[in-house]
């Protein structure tokens, strides 16, 4: 048997399904509520159903579709919940429908639409939920809608609205469910309102409020839906409320607490809304609760955490006090 690395994954709440993407071995895997496999699908390859470098995964619950992003091969694939192909979009180029290093999907459950962040033509493009090109927005630059290097979009399902993270101008923009611009925040820097490298949004869909990972600050900023400035919190370091290297962020549901993986230290932090200090779990290690390399966070409607450790292979579902539930090891059969 290989491990394979949890490059990404998809919780589907009511099925109580989890799906790991994993960009070494090629292959998308799924999991029952306990976390054991229940199929796996993919291999290295250009083919339908194969993979280059998978990167980035999102559910369409209602119809019962998984998206893959396929990095290496510059698309999209579609498959229905049993893994298999129904259908891909893209290829590598800059115009409609076409990719250069597309790094994220994001599925719209109210629009129907689906987003996807394509890093190398420096914009978002959207589509209906069968990959039919519906438009775009950005280009390399730093005026308004312009992108250097966008690496994350945070979708605000209440009100429809965007947030992207321009990390190559060291900035966050906001746009209508159309790509419509209105409004940035941030330059490179320390101070309030500035960033240096921001990666990872969390949205508070109770009360509008836009949490940023400012990673290269080692701390998160708090912004209102129409990014005015609230607060920050974090500084370089181990104790309470300190990060090395903040990564993913989630909020947890009905807006109470905040959840940041704190890689460098190999734990994750809980936070009230306003980003008062809870919780922290975690150390280095193989054990349970125990981490080598967390990555990206997702909490299910339930309420539970799931984190992805990419060193030790494997996801973990935690309690909203950070209480071991199971795991799940991503593991390819030789020959596979």
């Amino acid at each position: 048997m290989r491990t394979g690395n949890p490059s990404d994954f998809a919780v589907d709440s009511p099925n109580r399904w989890l799906y790991t993407v994993d960009a070494v071995n090629h292959q998308v895997q799924k999991f029952d509520s306990k976390g054991t496999l229940m199929n796996a699908w993919g291999s290295r390859g250009r083919d339908d159903g194969q993979f280059l470098r998978p990167n980035d995964i999102a559910l369409n619950v209602a119809d019962g579709w998984v998206y893959v992003v396929d990095a290496g091969n510059h698309r999209v694939q579609r498959f229905d919940t049993r893994g298999r192909f129904l259908g891909s979009w893209g290829g590598l180029g800059s115009g409609n429908g076409l990719f250069n290093d597309p790094v994220q999907v994001v599925y719209d459950s109210s629009n129907e639409w689906v987003y996807v962040v394509d890093k190398g033509n420096n914009r978002v493009q959207r589509f209906d939920t069968r990959g039919r090109f519906l438009g775009s927005w950005g280009q390399a630059g730093a005026g308004n809608g312009f992108f250097r290097e966008p690496s994350e979009i945070a979708l605000d399902s209440t009100t429809g609205w965007l947030y992207v993270s321009d990390t190559g101008n060291n900035r966050i923009q906001w746009f209508d469910f159309r790509g419509r611009f209105l409004g940035l925040k941030g330059k490179r820097g320390s101070e309030n309102e500035q960033f240096i490298d921001p990666t990872s949004i969390g949205v508070n869909t109770d009360n509008g409020w836009v949490y940023v990972v400012d990673q290269g600050n080692n701390r998160i900023q708090r912004f209102t839906s129409r990014l005015a400035f609230l607060d920050a919190w974090g500084s370089e370091g181990s104790s309470e409320g300190q990060f090395q290297t903040p990564g993913g962020i989630a909020v947890g549901p009905g807006g109470d607490w905040v959840y940041v993986v704190d890689k460098g230290n190999r734990r994750v932090q809980r936070f009230s809304s306003r980003g008062v200090f809870s919780l922290e779990w975690g150390k280095q290690g193989n054990g349970q609760g125990q981490f080598q390399a967390p990555s990206a966070i997702v909490v299910d409607e339930s309420g539970f955490l799931y984190i992805g450790d990419i060193e030790i292979h494997r996801v973990q579902k935690l309690d909203d006090r950070g209480n071991f539930q199971w795991e799940a090891v991503t593991i390819v059969p030789d020959g596979g």
